[in-house]
């Protein structure tokens, strides 16, 4: 695998959300299908954008890596791997018509580069890449890393020419656009690539030898305010180190390095390693300067900065320039980077995606249980709270207990659902409780359907007229009748033998109207709901030879029953008659 696979990722990841949705989400149905289709929105997203982004590395990358390929098709692996390989880009708008082993210029004054038509120079030092444009920086970074097999660049070489800047603006927009593209280019391959700011004086008239690199190279990033010491020092072991009759040429070099690497340290490198002007600094641990033969630009911001400082005059030759030499030396400092393959960073990541996923079904697990037991013992909190007398609240109590119990009996007998698994499972503890309380749940006793009166409590002897105060007698006759609106009521009278019996029915029957008329009025219920029957001494309750006997005898029995109806729906007795048939 020489690519980080992102649509695999992407899959892998939805496969996993949509997993733990459909087993230990604690959501409902419908936000279950709301996240879901979300998910699935996002991967498809995500995969598009990663199918693009492969697209466009493809086109920007093609023809520099067909380049690559045929340059170094003959070299063997282990040079390629072992060869730093070297992203080198500059503002030069062509990066041809070059001297071997150097850079040149065009026509136009602009920076070229050492690969002559090529786009990829190799020398002893470096495999050097060059390219154009700010916004292919990062693609192409990204290619060669899995061009090398997950060894991505080694560093960025930033070449200025300072002749060639007179603009202060166009300077900070160039440093700003080659930053932004370089930190890019960096989070594409995944670790800060070092940079390499090398900048090249153009002198007019050039010591006998070549002027090599003056600068700093390491691990390290550079450090500005110590940096034109730093040069300065090696400068001078670099004058003093001479035939006299260089020693005068050398001298003037040195000054003019010495004043390029103070122009830089104030103009160039603050816009890029400065945290205060960018939230994305870059890693710049190799400097450089050197100086070549040339054309200096007094009118340059490089040349004005030396008018400024030392009151000189950059002295103007109609020469033609040289070469400009690659910043090798510079190169051989930074360390090399360490190979990555992309194969063993994917499967962390997968791993971690599934470690996060287990611990929020993990998590969803403990809600759900933790719920589960809350619920079923709040169920078994409110059945032992209501009294035995409150029957309709107990029965809607014990059917939550039913539910309850069927739910974990289930869980008992065909295992514990996902979602309630992962070794948080507390339920097999509630199941015996709730089996105990519905087995010991008794339905109360029915409510009294007849309620006999004496009627010695009630009228006079031979009377039916209700004494003053046997309203009380009555009260519990009256609330039985309440508590049952839907049945009627059979209000009866009962004599002893004492008597005649026609007598005896009649009176039987007139204290039982008079019981009547007392209840329907109370209770406000229409008279039609009560039925009277006088029994007169026909049904005894125990012999009447005694007295007590005759007295248990003496009696006004109240009864409830059902409504009977006809076919149709209507009452099928006569109003103020029987309501059923008591034969």
């Amino acid at each position: 695998m020489t690519g980080y696979p992102y649509r695999i990722q992407w899959v892998w990841i939805a496969s996993l959300a949509l997993i733990w949705l459909a087993l230990w989400s604690p959501w409902s149905a419908g936000w279950n299908m709301v996240v879901a289709m979300a998910i699935i929105a996002v991967a498809l997203a995500g995969n598009t954008i990663a199918t693009r982004r492969i697209r466009a590395r493809r086109d920007a990358t093609r023809r520099i890596l067909a380049a690559v390929d045929a340059a170094l098709g003959s070299v063997p692996s282990d040079i390629k791997r072992n060869t730093p390989l070297v992203l080198t880009v500059s503002d030069a708008s062509s990066l041809a018509g070059i001297s071997p082993g150097g850079w040149g210029t065009t026509n136009t004054g602009m920076l070229t580069g050492g690969f002559g038509t090529e786009l990829v120079h190799i020398t002893e030092a470096a495999i050097w890449v060059r390219c154009y444009e700010p916004q292919q920086l990062m693609h192409l970074a990204h290619a060669l890393k899995h061009w090398r097999n997950g060894q991505g660049p080694d560093a960025v070489a930033y070449l200025i020419a300072a002749d060639w800047t007179d603009n202060e603006e166009v300077l900070a927009t160039s440093l700003k656009r080659w930053r932004i593209a370089i930190d890019e280019a960096s989070r594409a391959v995944g670790y800060r690539l070092p940079v390499c700011v090398a900048i090249y004086a153009e002198e007019a008239h050039a010591a006998a030898d070549e002027c090599p690199w003056f600068g700093v190279s390491g691990a390290s990033p550079v450090q500005i305010a110590t940096l034109p010491a730093q040069v300065a020092a090696s400068v001078a072991h670099y004058t003093r180190m001479t035939i006299p009759m260089l020693r005068k040429p050398r001298a003037h070099r040195s000054a003019q390095l010495d004043a390029l690497t103070r122009w830089a340290c104030q103009a160039v490198l603050p816009a890029l390693v400065d945290p205060q002007r960018s939230n994305s600094p870059l890693h710049v641990t190799a400097f450089g300067v050197t100086a070549i033969e040339g054309r200096p630009a007094p009118g340059s911001l490089y040349g004005q900065f030396v008018t400024q400082t030392t009151g000189l005059t950059l002295a103007t030759t109609d020469g033609i320039r040289l070469s400009y030499p690659l910043p090798a030396p510079l190169i051989r400092g930074i360390p090399r980077q360490s190979v990555e393959r992309a194969l063993p960073r994917a499967l962390a990541h997968a791993f971690v995606s599934l470690a996060v996923v287990f611990c929020a079904a993990v998590a969803a697990s403990a809600l759900q249980n933790r719920a589960l037991v809350q619920r079923v013992a709040n169920d078994v909190s409110r059945y032992q709270a209501i009294a035995p007398a409150q029957d309709a609240a107990r029965v809607d109590a014990l059917l939550a207990l039913k539910r309850d119990r069927d739910e974990l009996d289930r869980y008992a007998r065909s295992g514990v659902p996902p979602r309630l698994g992962l070794g948080f499972y507390r339920g097999a503890a509630q199941l015996p409780l709730t089996q105990t309380l519905i087995a010991s749940y008794q339905a109360p006793a029915p409510a009294p359907t007849t309620i006999e009166l004496d009627s010695l409590s009630l009228f006079n002897t031979g009377r039916a007229t209700l004494n003053p105060g046997s309203n009380r007698a009555l009260v519990g006759a009256l609330d039985m009748i309440k508590a049952h609106p839907d049945k009627r009521v059979l209000v009866a009278g009962h004599t002893d033998s004492i008597g005649d019996l026609d007598s005896n029915f009649k009176l039987s029957e007139a204290r039982a109207a008079s019981a009547r008329n007392w209840l329907a009025d109370a209770s406000g219920i229409p008279a039609s709901h009560f039925a009277i029957q006088g029994y007169g001494e026909t049904r005894p309750k125990d012999p009447n030879d005694t007295e007590a006997g005759r007295a248990a005898n003496r009696r006004v029995e109240i009864t409830l029953i059902p409504d009977c109806r006809d076919e149709g729906g209507s009452p099928a007795f006569p109003q103020g008659q029987p309501a059923c048939s008591f034969e």
